[in-house]
């Protein structure tokens, strides 16, 4: 029974949708090696979007900040997402 509640824990903190503030992104930017072209392409969102995110004028949306949680976590799913002719990276 104890297994059990571990998992409802597991699944209601996943659930949460993560609050992801600007510096956090230019830490996910800098960590995927993107600049902000780049990270606007794999967001898919205008290169405006991305600087507005990073000066903290705007939040990103929930879909937006849960795609990060994901990226930041297994960043390696962006090269398997997006081919390498892509240009994505700085």
């Amino acid at each position: 029974m104890k297994q059990k509640g571990n998992v409802v824990k597991i699944i209601a903190s996943a659930a949460k949708n993560p609050n992801i503030k600007p510096a956090a992104i230019r830490e996910l930017m800098k960590k995927l090696d993107m600049n902000e072209k780049g990270f606007a392409v794999i967001m898919n969102v205008t290169v405006d979007t991305v600087r507005l995110w990073t000066a903290g004028a705007v939040k990103p949306c929930g879909t937006a900040m849960r795609i990060m949680q994901i990226l930041n976590a297994c960043p390696e799913v962006v090269n398997s997402v997006f081919s390498v002719t892509e240009d994505i990276h700085a």
